[in-house]
């Protein structure tokens, strides 16, 4: 239309430039000339916008109002995960921290004869425990039929030996079949820059259970703990990372007696009796302390006649020595400097005015 009374001769000089002004401002805005023509800037230009999704805050609101079974039914139609207040990690136990009645052994044992008078006591007191063992036993045989404790003794001590035999061979995969972690933990403590040497020689007597509990931990959970005594003949030697003897001898056997606590979760058809403790008496004396190696110290000796004003007097004269010695390597000498110091002559030259020109 504004095309048409433009061409048209009725209109004057000032409608005909009010109408291109009109024409100009509606192509300007509807179409963008490109000020740009190199095509490399394009992707440039391109990348300074950046196109951002703003939360629709409606659609949260409703989300709000729904109930439970229509927010599921929102959530499956959108392919979104549900959202869950916590994050519960599973949790499997499979061994206990401590021994169940930790059985105390008589002060003495290892060292009396059979027929000697703290043996018959020992003898006394098992028979009296007697009852409770047969109670805890036969918790047993409910998930392990073929349960006795006379067999059980012999497997235990074999037990006993492949654990110290992966100990030593440092074979953790075997070690932790044989061994509850705690008991693993215990065994590796002070060990990574050593080497064991460990043997089972002999038994002295042979070994025999002289406790057995059982007890339900958490529901449906139930565990038993037996206690195995040993009595042989080991031979045992630490070394150190130098190959220095710390603890010790590899040659020379010693008696051994023991009360190993072994452990297994009943209601777990795939789980087997492991090494879970030793019971340490408080009469027990304490063991052989650890031969570590040391640098050996530079020591002055010091004679009786020599009065303590003249040993003073040389102790100053040495650090007055070492203080000079540390002066002189900090402070470097003249040949070592990078620039020469300057002499006289070169300050005299360097301050001497230079002619331009021929001489």
């Amino acid at each position: 239309m504004a095309l048409n009374l433009f061409r048209s001769s009725s209109l004057t000089t000032n409608n005909r430039q009010l109408i291109i002004a009109l024409i100009n401002i509606r192509t300007h805005y509807t179409k963008t000339p490109n000020h740009h023509t190199k095509e490399k800037w394009r992707p440039f230009r391109r990348e300074k916008i950046l196109d951002i999704d703003l939360p629709d805050f409606d659609k949260d609101r409703k989300l709000r109002t729904y109930t439970l079974q229509e927010q599921r039914e929102y959530f499956k139609r959108e392919g979104i995960p549900p959202v869950r207040g916590a994050e519960y990690k599973p949790l499997f136990i499979d061994a206990s921290t401590e021994a169940f009645e930790a059985y105390v052994p008589p002060e003495g044992d290892g060292k009396a004869s059979l027929m000697s008078k703290d043996r018959l006591n020992q003898f006394y007191t098992s028979l009296k425990k007697n009852i409770t063992t047969r109670k805890h036993s036969s918790t047993i045989r409910k998930h392990e039929p073929d349960f006795e404790p006379l067999l059980f003794a012999e497997i235990a001590q074999q037990k006993y030996i492949d654990a110290h035999q992966a100990l030593m061979d440092r074979d953790e995969e075997r070690l932790i079949q044989l061994v509850t972690p705690g008991s693993f933990s215990q065994m590796g403590r002070g060990l990574r820059y050593k080497t064991l040497r460990w043997k089972w020689v002999d038994e002295i007597e042979p070994s025999y259970v002289v406790s057995i509990k059982s007890g339900e931990i958490l529901k449906g959970m139930t565990m038993a703990q037996i206690t195995v005594r040993m009595h042989s003949k080991q031979t045992c030697a630490i070394y150190d990372r130098f190959g220095r003897l710390m603890f010790g001898n590899e040659t020379l056997p010693k008696d051994v007696l023991e009360y190993v606590v072994f452990e297994r979760v009943l209601t777990f058809s795939h789980s087997q009796w492991r090494v879970h403790s030793k019971i340490l008496p408080s009469w027990l004396p304490p063991s052989d302390p650890l031969l570590y190696t040391f640098e050996k110290p530079d020591i002055k000796y010091i004679d009786e006649d020599i009065p303590t004003d003249a040993v003073e007097d040389e102790k100053k004269r040495d650090q007055i020595a070492k203080e000079q010695e540390t002066t002189t390597r900090t402070i470097p000498g003249p040949g070592e400097l990078k620039t020469p110091i300057p002499n006289l002559s070169d300050i005299s030259q360097h301050n001497r005015k230079r002619t331009i020109g021929y001489s």
